[in-house]
């Protein structure tokens, strides 16, 4: 196995490993305290970055939504295929308008688009901070 194959196949074990510890959040049930963990985390999604082999962040786009966005959760992972579904996340500023400038992002909103992704075209996954999925925007008054 050549080493660009074993990377690859590397960035599909870690986003299926991404998803179990998502799956962990939202289906961690106890007989006394319920689903407790997704109540302490208060979601149920890992936010992250995709990195391609050329270096860019990811960027993909719903055109009938309107959103591009280079944020992303995981849905799915084919590890036959090495391939991955991931929903869009919306990225707001704050002032609670799309954006797409990584360092304007304040808070992200989870979206029922999905898209499906060839995994051999990613070389890095950087995972966000989940308070951007439960931040709330509040614009005060100036005087």
């Amino acid at each position: 196995m050549n080493s660009e194959r074993k990377s690859n196949h590397c960035m599909c074990d870690a986003l299926f490993e991404l998803k179990l510890l998502q799956d962990l959040l939202k289906n961690s049930q106890t007989k006394f305290f319920g689903s407790l963990l997704e109540k302490l985390v208060g979601t149920d999604t890992i936010p992250f970055l995709l990195v391609t082999q050329k270096g860019d962040l990811l960027s993909l786009h719903n055109a009938m939504e309107g959103i591009e966005t280079k944020f992303f959760r995981i849905e799915s992972v084919d590890l036959e295929n090495c391939s991955a579904t991931l929903s869009l996340l919306r990225p707001l500023d704050m002032e609670g308008d799309l954006t797409n400038a990584p360092c304007d992002v304040v808070r992200l909103e989870k979206t029922s688009i999905c898209k499906v992704i060839d995994v051999t075209s990613i070389c890095a996954i950087q995972l966000l901070e989940i308070e951007m999925l439960k931040r709330k925007i509040i614009i005060e008054p100036k005087w």
